[in-house]
């Protein structure tokens, strides 16, 4: 019995240890699994998601493909124009349409951004801070966006 009683208890500690996603949130051009207690603001054409306790924000950013196809830039001319604009690192390519850099927020974060470009539309994910929720949340847009 008392076997049983600890398997309980250490499965019981798993599935509370795992975060617990609530909400599937669905935009026009992503989705994101927003957990228990995350805020969602719109500014504009950007959302940001804030972690309950303040301690950290993912912002996702979707703009048309049709002023770079227009002006004949590449994916990575516009991640160095994001990464100059934001004062961070040079940008890795991690895939041919993906590319990163990190930086420091306003508020003195550390940050990273993820551009990445499908089709007719650009997507710029940034994260700030530090949340045992944002992997899965960026994981999440990074697999919705089509």
């Amino acid at each position: 019995m008392r076997r049983y009683l600890q398997a309980g208890i250490m499965v019981a500690a798993l599935l509370f240890a795992v975060p617990a996603f609530a909400v599937l949130q669905q935009f026009n051009d992503y989705s994101v699994d927003l957990p228990d207690g995350w805020s969602v603001k719109r500014d504009g054409i950007t959302m940001a998601f804030v972690a309950p306790d303040k301690s950290a924000i993912m912002m996702v950013t979707v703009e048309s493909t049709a002023h770079m196809i227009s002006e004949g830039v590449s994916v990575e001319e516009l991640a160095e124009a994001y990464a100059e604009e934001l004062k961070g690192s040079k940008p890795k390519m991690v895939e041919p349409d993906y590319y990163s850099f990190t930086f420091t927020s306003p508020d003195g974060l550390p940050s990273e951004a993820s551009i990445v470009v499908t089709g007719r539309r650009f997507y710029l994910i940034s994260i700030s801070g530090k949340h045992k929720d944002l992997a899965k949340m960026v994981e999440s847009v990074l697999v919705s966006i089509p």
